[in-house]
């Protein structure tokens, strides 16, 4: 390595929900000096690139494993979604129907823990040595974990963090202040949806991170942790606003779809659908994926058409502009993702294809089209380049892609679909329809969301600084799953295997 090695401790502060274009446009404005002093004296990029999709789970737990969603029995984070059912095909030996975990639910959302499987390894399980700490981040495997008593208060996750450096005897009988440390901080996210990313008071709320950033900054320095303490910030994801917010419930009833029940079994589909739909249908059994003749002629619970095609009934759904589903003699490590989307200049549908081989660090992929390039990648110099008929890995996407929408997208949607718990059809309004449906019904009218591939919601800041080892670098992109790599490369401890980011600190992609 070519830096010094004098950080001895780490701390990550994951902001939840949060576009890199607004963050830093706050520090210009000069109101987050904190965390603009961190980036101007370490490592900042204001184009990182954030997993799809950019739904907070999976992309906060990528960005604490440094991986993303994959075949889990061997490699991969095992959560490839917020809201998702347990199949496996073939089947578990179970045979309970299949359960659908919903994050959203609080009561569930510390199972992720179990959840991401154990072929992926947190950044706390990648330290070997030293203590660590976890401040409100429920993805907390092999770290003390604490939780503010009020759920939707701020203060108390910065506020156990300096008390870790104080007064390290709270939490740890040998009295050493941690190794690694992570405060996760969700409530950005809460008020993003509920009141959007331009009011007031969810501006005000990242303003109030940066200052309990500062005293945690002023802390550090008391206590004479500041100068061998590297401080990261990112997030992970950013948003949008949807054009248009309608109901789909008639829309199931009219075609009489069903929704799923795990209790019994029983059901036609589960959905979670913002404006990206995820949709489940049972194959043999709920057990199963389905196949593609199967979902082509599919018989309803209650309705009188036997041969109801799955792929030409969710074209119906208003505003769906490209659909993803996985071919029926799919591998872990080989593979075929099937696209349809509306021509950019016809406007009427046409037919691509994602394949991809090899596993994690080593997958590879390749997009062919029939008609005109959906994802206008031809239209940029840079990213037509790799329309070359190859294979390409992760790297060679990012380095293609990270300046325009879709980046990276066409690494990431293989991985999601390796996922066994991943659902069967993927469709997408891009921002124009928004449904905020799950599960059977329409959960609220807020217009805010954050699912799409557009940049809105795939860039995110990534900085790290504190400790003057190190070094003053601008990237010029980046990807959320070079941040754990990073930090472990100051502490001088190799990633996991598991790991596909990479440490930024000898990057060839600085300004």
């Amino acid at each position: 390595m070519t830096h010094s090695a004098k950080v001895n401790q780490v701390i990550l502060i994951i902001l939840d929900d949060i576009r890199a274009e607004h963050l830093f446009s706050l520090i210009r404005q000069k109101k987050l000096p904190n965390i603009a002093q961190i980036a101007e004296n370490g490592i900042r990029c204001s184009n990182c690139i954030t997993s799809y999709p950019a739904i907070t789970f999976p992309c906060y737990g990528n960005i604490m494993t440094g991986s993303y969603s994959g075949y889990f029995p061997k490699e991969g984070n095992a959560v490839p979604l917020y809201h998702w059912v347990d199949r496996m095909d073939p089947p578990a030996t179970s045979k309970k129907p299949p359960f659908i975990r919903n994050y959203g639910d609080r009561r569930q959302v510390l199972k992720i823990n179990s959840d991401i499987g154990k072929k992926v390894k947190t950044i706390f399980e990648q330290a070997p040595e030293g203590n660590k700490f976890s401040s409100t981040c429920f993805l907390y495997r092999g770290a003390y974990f604490t939780i503010a008593k009020k759920f939707f208060d701020v203060e108390p996750i910065f506020k156990n963090i300096e008390n870790a450096f104080k007064n390290a005897g709270m939490y740890f009988s040998d009295k050493e202040v941690p190794v690694i440390t992570v405060g996760y901080v969700p409530h950005t996210d809460d008020l993003m949806h509920r009141l959007g990313f331009d009011h007031p008071n969810y501006l005000n709320l990242i303003v109030e991170c940066d200052r309990y950033i500062g005293s945690l900054i002023y802390t550090l320095k008391c206590t004479g942790y500041y100068d061998s303490t590297a401080i990261g910030v990112i997030t992970d994801h950013g948003n949008y606003k949807v054009k248009n917010i309608i109901d789909l419930e008639p829309f199931f009833q009219q075609k009489g779809l069903v929704p799923y029940i795990p209790k019994k079994g029983i059901g036609d589909f589960d959905c979670n659908f913002g404006s990206v739909g995820f949709f489940n249908f049972p194959g043999e059994t709920w057990q199963h994926h389905p196949t593609i003749k199967q979902m082509k002629k599919f018989t309803p619970s209650i309705s009188g058409n036997k041969d109801l095609n799955l792929f030409e009934t969710l074209w119906e759904i208003p505003g769906v502009k490209i659909m993803y589903y996985r071919g029926d003699d799919n591998k872990p490590d080989k593979g075929i993702i099937h696209i349809e989307y509306l021509d950019n200049n016809t406007r009427k549908r046409a037919n691509g294809r994602i394949e991809y081989e090899g596993f994690g660090r080593n997958q590879k992929t390749r997009y062919t089209f029939d008609g005109n390039d959906f994802y206008k990648y031809n239209e940029n110099e840079r990213s037509a380049k790799i329309l070359d008929n190859r294979f390409h890995t992760i790297e060679e996407w990012l380095n293609a892609t990270n300046h325009i929408n879709f980046s990276m997208i066409i690494d990431q949607i293989p991985r999601y679909f390796k996922n066994p718990r991943s659902c069967d059809i993927i469709i997408s309004t891009l921002g124009d329809f928004g449904f905020n449906y799950e599960h059977g019904e329409t959960k609220g009218k807020s217009p805010f969301s954050h699912d799409i591939g557009l940049r809105e919601s795939l860039v995110v800041p990534f900085i790290i600084g504190g400790s003057p080892e190190i070094p003053q670098i601008e990237l010029e992109y980046c990807k959320t799953t070079d941040m754990v790599p990073t930090l472990l490369d100051l502490l001088r401890i190799k990633p996991h295997s598991s790991v596909i980011g990479k440490s930024v600190l000898n990057s060839n992609t600085n300004k």
